[in-house]
Protein backbone atom coordinates (compact mmCIF):
# COMPACT_ATOMS: atom_id res chain seq x y z
CA UNK A 1 0.00 0.00 0.00
CA UNK A 2 1.31 3.47 -1.04
CA UNK A 3 1.74 5.93 1.60
CA UNK A 4 -0.52 8.39 -0.61
CA UNK A 5 -3.61 6.05 -0.03
CA UNK A 6 -6.41 7.29 1.79
CA UNK A 7 -8.77 5.65 4.68
CA UNK A 8 -11.95 6.97 5.80
CA UNK A 9 -13.10 5.25 9.48
CA UNK A 10 -17.21 5.89 9.50
CA UNK A 11 -17.95 5.51 13.74
CA UNK A 12 -21.28 6.38 14.79
CA UNK A 13 -19.49 7.89 18.17
CA UNK A 14 -16.52 7.43 20.18
CA UNK A 15 -16.11 6.23 23.66
CA UNK A 16 -13.88 3.90 25.06
CA UNK A 17 -14.15 0.91 23.25
CA UNK A 18 -14.73 2.83 19.95
CA UNK A 19 -10.96 4.38 20.84
CA UNK A 20 -9.80 0.53 21.50
CA UNK A 21 -11.09 -0.39 17.56
CA UNK A 22 -9.39 3.04 16.68
CA UNK A 23 -5.78 2.43 17.75
CA UNK A 24 -5.82 -0.97 16.63
CA UNK A 25 -6.25 0.13 13.18
CA UNK A 26 -3.62 2.36 13.34
CA UNK A 27 -1.20 0.52 15.18
CA UNK A 28 -1.65 -2.33 12.14
CA UNK A 29 -1.48 0.65 9.34
CA UNK A 30 1.79 2.03 10.97
CA UNK A 31 1.47 5.33 8.82
CA UNK A 32 1.30 3.36 5.85
CA UNK A 33 -1.83 5.34 4.93
CA UNK A 34 -3.62 8.53 5.85
CA UNK A 35 -6.51 7.96 7.97
CA UNK A 36 -9.09 9.99 8.60
CA UNK A 37 -11.97 9.75 10.95
CA UNK A 38 -16.00 10.70 10.22
CA UNK A 39 -18.36 10.34 13.33
CA UNK A 40 -21.68 10.35 11.91
CA UNK A 41 -24.95 11.19 13.70
CA UNK A 42 -27.22 9.10 11.31
CA UNK A 43 -30.33 7.27 12.17
CA UNK A 44 -33.38 6.24 10.44
CA UNK A 45 -34.78 10.23 10.09
CA UNK A 46 -31.77 11.63 9.33
CA UNK A 47 -29.57 9.69 6.92
CA UNK A 48 -28.91 13.19 3.67
CA UNK A 49 -25.44 13.95 5.70
CA UNK A 50 -24.07 10.64 5.73
CA UNK A 51 -25.00 10.34 2.11
CA UNK A 52 -23.39 13.38 0.77
CA UNK A 53 -20.42 12.73 2.57
CA UNK A 54 -19.71 9.03 1.65
CA UNK A 55 -20.83 10.09 -1.95
CA UNK A 56 -19.15 12.83 -2.40
CA UNK A 57 -15.62 11.06 -0.98
CA UNK A 58 -16.32 7.60 -3.16
CA UNK A 59 -13.39 8.66 -5.48
CA UNK A 60 -11.29 10.58 -3.24
CA UNK A 61 -10.73 7.53 -0.80
CA UNK A 62 -9.61 4.15 -1.72
CA UNK A 63 -10.81 2.50 1.52
CA UNK A 64 -14.04 2.92 3.62
CA UNK A 65 -14.17 1.21 7.17
CA UNK A 66 -18.12 1.53 7.81
CA UNK A 67 -19.91 0.86 11.65
CA UNK A 68 -23.63 0.44 10.71
CA UNK A 69 -25.19 0.28 13.63
CA UNK A 70 -28.74 -0.52 14.53
CA UNK A 71 -31.07 -3.54 14.19
CA UNK A 72 -32.45 -2.49 11.17
CA UNK A 73 -30.82 -0.28 8.69
CA UNK A 74 -32.89 2.63 6.85
CA UNK A 75 -32.85 1.83 3.29
CA UNK A 76 -31.14 5.46 2.18
CA UNK A 77 -28.36 3.95 4.46
CA UNK A 78 -27.97 1.04 2.73
CA UNK A 79 -28.13 2.13 -0.44
CA UNK A 80 -25.42 5.14 -0.08
CA UNK A 81 -23.15 2.06 1.47
CA UNK A 82 -24.11 -0.23 -1.45
CA UNK A 83 -22.80 2.70 -3.99
CA UNK A 84 -19.21 1.97 -2.51
CA UNK A 85 -17.33 -0.17 -4.72
CA UNK A 86 -16.53 -3.24 -2.90
CA UNK A 87 -13.25 -3.53 -3.02
CA UNK A 88 -13.09 -0.19 -1.32
CA UNK A 89 -15.40 -1.37 1.65
CA UNK A 90 -15.05 -2.97 5.08
CA UNK A 91 -17.48 -3.62 7.34
CA UNK A 92 -17.17 -3.74 11.37
CA UNK A 93 -19.24 -5.08 13.85
CA UNK A 94 -22.23 -6.26 12.49
CA UNK A 95 -23.01 -8.12 9.22
CA UNK A 96 -25.70 -7.03 7.13
CA UNK A 97 -27.88 -9.32 4.48
CA UNK A 98 -28.64 -6.32 2.52
CA UNK A 99 -25.20 -5.22 1.64
CA UNK A 100 -24.29 -6.56 -1.94
CA UNK A 101 -21.35 -7.90 -3.14
CA UNK A 102 -17.73 -9.43 -2.45
CA UNK A 103 -17.05 -6.65 0.38
CA UNK A 104 -14.68 -7.23 3.68
CA UNK A 105 -16.44 -7.96 7.03
CA UNK A 106 -14.83 -8.47 10.68
CA UNK A 107 -18.37 -8.92 12.91
CA UNK A 108 -19.59 -9.92 15.81
CA UNK A 109 -21.73 -13.18 16.05
CA UNK A 110 -24.18 -11.81 19.09
CA UNK A 111 -26.40 -14.58 19.40
CA UNK A 112 -23.44 -17.75 19.08
CA UNK A 113 -21.46 -15.28 21.24
CA UNK A 114 -23.76 -14.99 24.33
CA UNK A 115 -24.86 -18.10 23.86
CA UNK A 116 -21.32 -19.92 23.45
CA UNK A 117 -20.82 -17.53 26.64
CA UNK A 118 -23.31 -19.04 28.89
CA UNK A 119 -22.45 -22.32 27.91
CA UNK A 120 -18.72 -22.43 28.48
CA UNK A 121 -20.60 -21.12 32.06
CA UNK A 122 -23.10 -23.29 32.61
CA UNK A 123 -21.36 -25.15 35.72
CA UNK A 124 -21.28 -21.57 37.83
CA UNK A 125 -24.71 -20.99 36.42
CA UNK A 126 -26.67 -23.87 37.48
CA UNK A 127 -26.62 -22.25 41.50
CA UNK A 128 -28.97 -19.97 39.95
CA UNK A 129 -32.42 -20.89 38.56
CA UNK A 130 -33.40 -17.71 36.19
CA UNK A 131 -31.42 -15.29 33.98
CA UNK A 132 -32.31 -11.89 33.56
CA UNK A 133 -31.39 -9.65 30.87
CA UNK A 134 -30.63 -6.33 31.14
CA UNK A 135 -30.48 -4.44 27.94
CA UNK A 136 -31.43 -0.79 27.27
CA UNK A 137 -34.31 -0.36 25.18
CA UNK A 138 -33.42 0.37 21.16
CA UNK A 139 -30.08 -0.69 21.85
CA UNK A 140 -28.20 -1.87 18.72
CA UNK A 141 -27.69 -5.44 19.49
CA UNK A 142 -30.19 -6.39 21.11
CA UNK A 143 -32.07 -8.86 19.13
CA UNK A 144 -28.97 -11.49 18.72
CA UNK A 145 -27.83 -10.87 22.00
CA UNK A 146 -31.59 -11.51 23.25
CA UNK A 147 -32.26 -14.40 20.98
CA UNK A 148 -28.83 -15.93 22.08
CA UNK A 149 -30.03 -15.79 25.61
CA UNK A 150 -33.73 -17.34 25.12
CA UNK A 151 -31.86 -20.16 23.53
CA UNK A 152 -29.18 -20.99 25.79
CA UNK A 153 -32.32 -20.82 28.45
CA UNK A 154 -34.81 -23.02 26.59
CA UNK A 155 -32.20 -25.80 25.54
CA UNK A 156 -30.65 -25.87 29.08
CA UNK A 157 -33.63 -25.27 31.55
CA UNK A 158 -32.81 -22.14 33.07
CA UNK A 159 -36.34 -19.57 33.41
CA UNK A 160 -35.56 -16.31 32.07
CA UNK A 161 -36.24 -12.65 32.19
CA UNK A 162 -35.87 -9.16 29.71
CA UNK A 163 -35.59 -6.49 31.01
CA UNK A 164 -35.11 -2.38 29.89
CA UNK A 165 -34.35 -0.93 33.34
CA UNK A 166 -33.76 -2.04 37.09
CA UNK A 167 -37.05 -1.64 38.91
CA UNK A 168 -37.82 -1.94 41.91
CA UNK A 169 -38.04 -5.65 43.36
CA UNK A 170 -35.79 -6.63 40.44
CA UNK A 171 -33.13 -8.65 42.18
CA UNK A 172 -34.23 -11.93 44.01
CA UNK A 173 -31.92 -14.68 45.71
CA UNK A 174 -30.57 -17.38 43.37
CA UNK A 175 -31.44 -15.43 40.04
CA UNK A 176 -28.33 -14.20 37.37
CA UNK A 177 -28.16 -10.77 36.17
CA UNK A 178 -26.88 -10.44 32.37
CA UNK A 179 -25.88 -6.78 31.79
CA UNK A 180 -25.52 -4.41 28.66
CA UNK A 181 -25.16 -1.47 30.46
CA UNK A 182 -22.53 0.54 33.17
CA UNK A 183 -25.38 2.29 34.45
CA UNK A 184 -27.60 -0.94 35.26
CA UNK A 185 -24.66 -2.54 36.83
CA UNK A 186 -24.05 0.43 39.13
CA UNK A 187 -27.74 0.18 39.95
CA UNK A 188 -27.63 -3.22 40.65
CA UNK A 189 -24.64 -3.15 43.03
CA UNK A 190 -26.17 -0.56 44.55
CA UNK A 191 -29.55 -2.73 45.19
CA UNK A 192 -27.15 -5.74 46.36
CA UNK A 193 -26.09 -3.13 49.29
CA UNK A 194 -29.53 -2.05 50.15
CA UNK A 195 -31.00 -5.67 49.88
CA UNK A 196 -28.49 -7.24 52.05
CA UNK A 197 -27.42 -9.62 48.57
CA UNK A 198 -23.98 -11.13 48.49
CA UNK A 199 -22.60 -10.97 44.79
CA UNK A 200 -21.40 -14.33 43.49
CA UNK A 201 -23.57 -16.16 45.92
CA UNK A 202 -26.61 -15.04 46.38
CA UNK A 203 -27.03 -13.65 42.99
CA UNK A 204 -24.71 -13.86 40.04
CA UNK A 205 -23.46 -10.62 37.47
CA UNK A 206 -22.04 -10.93 34.11
CA UNK A 207 -21.26 -7.77 32.66
CA UNK A 208 -20.77 -6.87 28.84
CA UNK A 209 -17.44 -6.05 27.81
CA UNK A 210 -14.09 -5.92 30.23
CA UNK A 211 -13.09 -1.88 32.09
CA UNK A 212 -9.78 -1.90 34.23
CA UNK A 213 -12.84 -1.21 36.88
CA UNK A 214 -14.24 -4.48 36.57
CA UNK A 215 -11.12 -6.23 37.44
CA UNK A 216 -11.68 -5.00 41.43
CA UNK A 217 -15.08 -3.83 41.29
CA UNK A 218 -17.08 -5.75 44.18
CA UNK A 219 -14.30 -7.90 44.82
CA UNK A 220 -14.05 -8.76 40.64
CA UNK A 221 -16.88 -8.48 38.14
CA UNK A 222 -17.49 -11.44 35.36
CA UNK A 223 -17.46 -10.07 31.87
CA UNK A 224 -18.55 -10.98 28.49
CA UNK A 225 -16.36 -9.20 25.66
CA UNK A 226 -14.65 -8.53 22.27
CA UNK A 227 -11.14 -7.96 21.72
CA UNK A 228 -12.20 -4.50 20.48
CA UNK A 229 -8.77 -3.75 19.29
CA UNK A 230 -8.93 -6.72 17.61
CA UNK A 231 -11.91 -5.43 15.38
CA UNK A 232 -9.33 -3.04 14.15
CA UNK A 233 -6.56 -4.97 13.81
CA UNK A 234 -8.10 -7.19 11.50
CA UNK A 235 -9.86 -4.45 9.47
CA UNK A 236 -6.20 -2.67 8.76
CA UNK A 237 -5.21 -6.62 7.76
CA UNK A 238 -7.75 -7.27 5.39
CA UNK A 239 -7.16 -3.73 3.68
CA UNK A 240 -3.35 -4.32 3.89
CA UNK A 241 -3.31 -8.24 2.21
CA UNK A 242 -6.72 -6.74 -0.39
CA UNK A 243 -8.08 -9.35 0.71
CA UNK A 244 -12.23 -9.55 1.10
CA UNK A 245 -12.87 -11.62 3.84
CA UNK A 246 -15.42 -11.96 6.49
CA UNK A 247 -13.77 -12.63 10.06
CA UNK A 248 -15.51 -13.46 13.15
CA UNK A 249 -14.22 -11.44 16.32
CA UNK A 250 -12.80 -12.69 19.29
CA UNK A 251 -15.48 -13.16 21.78
CA UNK A 252 -14.75 -14.40 25.73
CA UNK A 253 -15.98 -14.78 28.70
CA UNK A 254 -13.67 -13.91 31.63
CA UNK A 255 -14.27 -16.08 34.96
CA UNK A 256 -14.42 -13.30 38.25
CA UNK A 257 -16.36 -13.93 42.02
CA UNK A 258 -19.32 -12.19 40.65
CA UNK A 259 -20.74 -15.74 39.15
Amino acid sequence: MKKSNKILLVFNRINDFKNEIYNGFLNVIDGSAIVDLYIHQINNQHTRHFDEVIREKISYYDHFVIMLHANQIHEDILRTVNSIPKEKLVVLDKKNEFIRGDYACVYQDFENDIYGALLSSKPLLEKYNTLNLLIPERYFYSLGITEGLIRFCKEHGFGYNIHHSVEEGLLKSKEAYIVLSEVFLAEILKGCMRDNLTVGKDIGIISYNETPLKEVLSGGITVVTTDHAQLGKSAAELILKGKREHIRNPFVLIQRKSL
